[in-house]
Formats: structure tokens, C-alpha cells, sequence
């Protein structure tokens, strides 16, 4: 009978039955967290966190793990222990352990027994029976038996003192990540009227809009990074010609026929982008997510097509890059993204590596595992003198044994992605191919990396891992690591923050595995959650202060993001004119100095500001102030994005002095109207963010009428801020509707206005 205790700690997490508290295990805290009796408690301890804090770290971590680990004294027992470097390490140890608490003796698990030699253990005795870690087992054991379940509650614990976003901001924050596009009115008020099932039904939607398949490319290419190949030949060219004849046909098309101009335009993108488009058409398709290791065809559009020599595929428009299909090529063992062309080529192998950079790849990408941290020490190769060290010297083989038998799954893969069956088999002087503990069935090696896609798909890891790419994008940061180094300054707070997370990752993947591995489960999960909509914190002490350190998803806006937020916001993105790039994404303008990638050279972004990226914020509030305010007001008021309650002569004062009331209010009304358009505050009339910008507004206006006044400045608009053509077409306006005089200075008035509040940091910063 499992015992219930309520959680005082995971009451801002949605969907959580978990908790945390609790100090360092002594004999009162054991015998009543393990009893559920005596004195009460002021904390529910999970099973797992108790663990974690009184077995993991002062036993396994100091005692066992010597010993039992893969490459140990013990690595053939039935206690091979997980290194802290791997993912979810805690809950697989905490599962082994429970597993070996199994089996008993006499009545009594062995787990209290080896430890302390009450029967054979080849360590020899480890623990007095009366010592603390010997008494934190017993309550283990105990928990084991008798498993603590901690009931969210809405009072009390670190996590209840986080004010959450409420749900209409939580929804302006979300649909712009999602799909780059600000909420309606009708949307922010049905969120507001129908809490939570009306926010999960709108994000359903956004999840089935172009867009957010664009985006979901975009965090998935920063993780493979073939977008590499985009642009020329880059693409094509890895294409072995005598098995794709055709991978440069586009060469040989009339430039100026539409066929010919099309497919010199995509041919190559195509082919770049193909493992990407696998990925979102299975998202698209509501397939599970396994499918990206384990579909038996290949995605191609009419160009890419025509690249791999498929004639016979029929397409409704055979000049659209967009329409895409389901391709089985001849010869060729699909396992979706892990034979793709361009995956193999961006991971390749040597005749010295044997495919070992393929598997890294494959156990950091898809099982949420850098297996470079499992030995994370220095190797001495001097000391190193053992036949063939990669399977003979535990310094080596404690990260071979996880990654040789996955590189054997690649064997028929040359370095430029090419099958070739290998009719000799694998290499000797390597463990055999295989995932873990399992190898590949002979039968099964010409199609070994079909096996190893099924395999490793339904391996729970699989799931963390998309969990963990859906987590960075949505929170801005990878999650936390465990910490393990207990001397280390703020251990205790880190340690508390990465068991919260963990335990919530570990909750948002079996809501995706309950799923049928459906990846649009894990949205709405994680974005309803303290990670995602954490706002601000009253009443900490200083040690809940620090656990909350990483808490939320405030964090600067990468170039993609931000180019989105302005689009949303203006109509339009960073282009001085309508025929002119985008100075937010071209790579010759602000990409890179802005914390971009270009999946070659520069493959991570820059997350933390730096001079240059904020000056770059300042340029783009000047320039897109410039750009906008002058175009709104050429519309018509029912049309306008930013003005809809001034009119173009508004001015605060008439030309003697004096307030001009009506159009004060109006003036105080519209910049109300762009705190909540372009920085989505809501504030009330009179607040002092209003005032501030009320007094930018009213100083501006009276420096630019006394310089205009006395001639220092011109009636004339400069010409990149003025509205002759239309921002996107470059169509001309008609006289009517251009403007490009300011006689009252109140378009650079309003200028001055909307560069100061893009400026922000809150239109900048996701928050």
C-alpha cells in the first residue's frame, strides 16, 4: 500500500506528482520519512529525492560506484551502477537499486547485507551496521517496499512562492515562439474566460500552422546542423555521382525557363534540408516521433526528386518546393534521419574513428547522453600500455562500451554516407554491433541501422531526448546538469533546482510516451509549467533565492526569434526598403553579431549579450521606429497597427503653449495602446511606465518645435523614414497617402516613442 503525504513543494507545476524538501538524512528524518509515522513532517520527501540525497551521493558515490560500474570489480554483478555523467543517471541507479533490494535472504534484502558482509561480497565489508549510510539503506529499502507518493498541494514549498504568468500573457509568450504572431483579442479573451482547456485547444492549433513547422526545423537543425549544405552545390556535390547520375540535373536546364530558375533555386536546398523535413512531417503527419529513426523512406519534393533519379514520383505542382513526399529509392535501407545523405555526411567516419563520431552523435541527439561526460577526467596515453585499450583499459572502455557497438550499427556506411553491405562483417578488435547489452542479429546486418533506429526508439531515453530539444527551445537553456561535486559552492541549491527539473523532464517524457510518442504532447505540458511561465518570487530566503537561480524563460531573443517578434509586431521585419536583405538574418549584415549560426563554422549562439548585440538593439529600435511611423500613419485609422487612436496633427500643445486636452488624452491613450502592442504590458492609466514615456513624448516634441521653430531642422522626413511605397511590394503610394514631411514634428515625436520602447529590453528579451 503505497502511502500518501502531500507535496509542499511542486504546487506551481502542472501535471507533477512529485515533491521536495527535506535536509540531509539523519536518524529522525530516516525513521520517519521510511515509517510515514511518529513525529510529522514538515516536507514530503519523494522516494526518488530521498535517494538521490542519502543513498546517491554519501554511498553509491563515495562507497559502491569504485567498484560497480561497467568497467569495475563488480561489472558482471547485478549492481552495474550508471556514472554521473549520463542522463536521468539518478533514476536508473535508483532503479537498480530497487531491483537488487529485491532479493532477499532469510527475510532481509541483500542490499543490507552486502554492504555490511552479513553474507559474501567480494568488496568486503563496507558499512558499520550502526552508521548513518547503513540506516539511510534501511529507509530505502523500506521506500521500496512501501513507496512515499507526494500529492501536489497549494501550499507552502520554493516553488509555490513563484508568481506565474497568467494564462493571456502565458499565450502572447507562446503563440510568438511558436508561430511568430501575436494573439488576437478574441484569443487572449477566450484564454481568459476558459483557463487552461482553452489555452491547450488554442496551442493545438499553432502546432498545425506552417510556421511553427519552420520553427521546429530551425531547433532541430541546431542540433544536426545540416542546414550546413544549404546554398550552390554544397548539398548535391556530397552525392556520389555513378549512384546519383542526376544530382546536378538542374545544371543542365535552360536558365531562363521557369523550370530551370526553380530548380537552381531548390534543387540543392532540398536535398540539404531533407532530414529536417522528415522531422517535421512526422510531427505534422501526428505520427509517433519514432518514426525519425525508423521510416523506410525517404522525404522528397519535385526537385530533390529529380536529384536521387525517382522520375516515376508524381507531384501536383511540379515547381513547388513544398510539396513532399513519401519516397522509397531502390537499394537503399532506410532508417529515416540516420541514413539520411546529410546526417551521414555532417557526422562523418574514418578508417581510424569506425563511426565512433556517428554514434557520439546518436547518443547526444536522440538519447539525451554526451558520452564524453561518462569518464569526464583526463587520460593519460602514457600510462596506457593494455592490447587494444579501447576494450582492454578502463579508462578507455568506460565510454567504448557505450559507443563502439552503436558505431558497428553504421558499418555499411562509408564516410560519404554511401551503402555498402560489408560482407565480411565488422571489425574484430571492436565490440560487436549492437545498443547496450544487445546485439545486432546477424540476419539483421546488411540493415543494421534499421535494427539500431527500431532499437534505440523504444529505448526511454529516446523520449527524454526530444523532451530536452522541445525544453531548450521553450525555456531558452539546456537543462541543468546534476551536480556532483558536494564541496562545490551552492551544491545544495543546484542540486535541489536539477532534482525539481529533472523530475519534471522525466514527467513531460512519459506524457509523451503515454502519448504514442507523440511530440505535440510535450508543448502544452511545458508551457503551462512554473519553467516556462515563472514571473517573479516573494518571501524567499537567501537559500530559496538561490535554488531558484535558473528558474523561468526570460533570456535574449536569437536573430530568428526576434525577426519574428517584428514582423509580428510592425508587419514587417528589419529592411531598410522593401527590395533590400533583412539585417536581422543576412549573414553579411547581423546574423553572427547577433548570436546566429550558419551550421559550418558558427555552430552555437550566443545566449549572453555582449556591447556589440546591444548596440545592435539600440540601431534596430532607431531604425525600425524610422521605418514604421510613418507608414502606419498613411493608413487609414481602422487599419493602423501602432496609431489607431491619434491622427496625424495630434500635438500636445497648440503653437502659443498651451495643453491641447483632447489630444493629450488621445496621445496618453495610444501609448498605452503600444506599452501592451509592443512590450505586452497591460497597464493600468497613470502608471508610472506611462508617465515615463508621456514626458519622452511631451520633452521630444517641444525640442523638435523650438529647433524647428528657429530652422535648425528640416520640415522634411529623411527619405529611409518616409511613406512614398508600400514596405513590402515597394509599390508607390498615391499622393493621398504618401508622406514625407513632417510640418508638426509628431512623426519623429512618435519616432523618438517607439525607438525607445523596441529599445527595451522586454521587446529584445523572450520574457
Amino acid at each position: 500500500m503505497a502511502r500518501i503525504q502531500e507535496s509542499w513543494v511542486l504546487a506551481g507545476l502542472l501535471g507533477l506528482s512529485a515533491c521536495g524538501g527535506g535536509g540531509d538524512a539523519d536518524a529522525d528524518d530516516t525513521g520517519a520519512a521510511a515509517t510515514g509515522g511518529g513525529q510529522a513532517e514538515t516536507a514530503c520527501v519523494s522516494d526518488l529525492e530521498y535517494f538521490q540525497r542519502n543513498v546517491q551521493v554519501p554511498i553509491l558515490d563515495k562507497t559502491c560506484y569504485a567498484c560497480h560500474n561497467a568497467q569495475g570489480a563488480a561489472k558482471d554483478s547485478k549492481l552495474v551502477l550508471s556514472p554521473a555523467g549520463q542522463t536521468d543517471f539518478l533514476r536508473l541507479n535508483f532503479e537498480r537499486l530497487r531491483e537488487v533490494g529485491s532479493y532477499e535472504v532469510d527475510g532481509t534484502s541483500i542490499l543490507l547485507l552486502k554492504p555490511t558482509a552479513a553474507i559474501t561480497h567480494g568488496g568486503g565489508p563496507q558499512l558499520e551496521v550502526d552508521s548513518t549510510e547503513y540506516k539511510a539503506l534501511q529507509a530505502l529499502v523500506t521506500r521500496f517496499n512501501e513507496p512515499v507518493v507526494c500529492q501536489d498541494t497549494n501550499e507552502g514549498g520554493v516553488l509555490a512562492k513563484v508568481r506565474l504568468l497568467d494564462l493571456p500573457s502565458t499565450l502572447r509568450r507562446a503563440k510568438l515562439l511558436l508561430v511568430g504572431e501575436l494573439p488576437t483579442a478574441d484569443e487572449l479573451q477566450q484564454v481568459s474566460d476558459g483557463g487552461e482547456p482553452a489555452f491547450d485547444t488554442l496551442v493545438a492549433e499553432y502546432l498545425d500552422a506552417p510556421a511553427f513547422y519552420a520553427n521546429l526545423e530551425t531547433w532541430f537543425n541546431d542540433l544536426v546542423l545540416t542546414d550546413k549544405y544549404l546554398g550552390g552545390d554544397n548539398a548535391t556535390n556530397l552525392l556520389d555521382g555513378d549512384l546519383w547520375p542526376n544530382r546536378h540535373y538542374y545544371r543542365d536546364l535552360p536558365e531562363d525557363s521557369p523550370e530551370g530558375q526553380a530548380a537552381r533555386r531548390w534543387a540543392n536546398d532540398s536535398v540539404a534540408r531533407e532530414p529536417l523535413k522528415l522531422i517535421s512531417h512526422v510531427v505534422r503527419s501526428d505520427r509517433p516521433f519514432s518514426e525519425i529513426l525508423t521510416a523506410n523512406y525517404m522525404l522528397l519534393n519535385p526537385f530533390s526528386a529529380r536529384v536521387y533519379g525517382a522520375n516515376d514520383v508524381r507531384f501536383e505542382d511540379p515547381l513547388n518546393p513544398e510539396e513532399w513526399r513519401e519516397v522509397r529509392l531502390p537499394s537503399y535501407p532506410h532508417s529515416g534521419v540516420l541514413t539520411s545523405p546529410m546526417f551521414l555526411n555532417r557526422f562523418p567516419t574514418t578508417d581510424t574513428n569506425v563511426n565512433r563520431h556517428r554514434s557520439r552523435m546518436v547518443w547526444k541527439l536522440f538519447l539525451a547522453t554526451d558520452v564524453l561526460k561518462l569518464a569526464d577526467r583526463p587520460v593519460d596515453p602514457t600510462v596506457i600500455k593494455d592490447h587494444n585499450p579501447t576494450m582492454n583499459n578502463e579508462q578507455c572502455s568506460v565510454c567504448h562500451a557505450q559507443v563502439d557497438p552503436l558505431a558497428g550499427a553504421f558499418m555499411n556506411w562509408d564516410p560519404r554516407g554511401r551503402y555498402d553491405a560489408r560482407e565480411a562483417g565488422w571489425i574484430e578488435s571492436m565490440l560487436p554491433p549492437g545498443f547496450g547489452d544487445v546485439r545486432v542479429p546477424p540476419e539483421e546486418w546488411p540493415s543494421a541501422t534499421s535494427w539500431l533506429g527500431r532499437t534505440i526508439s523504444r529505448d526511454p531515453r529516446f523520449a527524454l531526448a526530444a523532451v530536452h530539444t522541445i525544453y531548450t527551445a521553450l525555456i531558452g537553456r539546456p537543462p541543468v546538469e546534476t551536480p556532483t561535486d558536494a564541496s562545490a559552492p551552492g551544491y545544495a541549491a543546484r542540486l535541489e533546482f536539477a532534482s525539481l527539473e529533472t523530475a519534471f523532464l522525466d514527467t513531460v517524457a512519459q506524457a509523451m510516451i503515454a502519448a504514442d510518442l507523440d511530440l505535440k504532447a510535450v508543448f502544452p505540458v511545458i508551457l503551462r509549467s512554473a519553467y516556462f511561465r515563472a514571473q517573479a518570487t516573494h518571501d524567499l530566503t537567501e537559500e530559496e533565492r538561490a535554488i531558484l537561480g535558473p528558474l523561468g524563460a526570460t533570456r535574449l531573443l536569437t536573430p530568428e526569434q526576434l525577426d519574428a517578434k517584428l514582423r509580428a509586431t510592425f508587419g514587417h521585419g528589419w529592411r531598410r526598403a522593401y527590395d533590400q536583405t533583412n539585417q536581422l538574418l543576412a549573414r553579411d549584415q547581423f546574423l553572427y553579431f547577433y548570436g546566429g549560426i550558419d551550421s559550418d563554422n558558427v555552430t552555437r549562439r550566443i545566449t549572453d549579450p555582449n556591447g556589440m548585440m546591444a548596440n545592435i538593439g539600440l540601431r534596430l529600435g532607431s531604425e525600425m521606429a524610422c521605418l514604421t511611423v510613418a507608414q502606419d500613419f498613411s493608413r487609414a485609422v481602422e487599419e493602423r497597427i501602432l496609431f489607431p487612436h491619434v491622427l496625424q496633427g495630434y500635438a500636445p500643445e497648440d503653437p502659443y503653449g498651451f495643453d491641447v486636452p483632447e489630444a493629450i488624452e488621445a496621445i496618453k491613450k495610444n501609448i498605452r495602446y503600444l506599452h501592451f502592442r509592443i512590450l505586452g504590458e497591460l497597464l493600468p492609466p497613470g502608471h508610472p511606465e506611462l508617465e515615463r514615456t508621456w514626458q519622452l513624448f511631451l520633452e521630444t516634441y517641444r525640442e523638435l518645435y523650438a529647433a524647428g521653430r528657429n530652422q535648425q531642422i528640416s520640415q522634411d522626413l529623411h527619405g529611409m523614414c518616409q511613406a512614398t511605397r508600400d514596405p513590402l511590394t515597394g509599390e508607390p503610394y498615391t499622393s493621398e497617402r504618401k508622406i514625407d514631411k513632417d510640418g508638426r514634428f509628431i512623426m519623429r515625436t512618435w519616432m523618438a516613442v517607439v525607438a525607445y520602447l523596441v529599445s527595451d529590453w522586454r521587446f529584445l528579451y523572450h520574457q
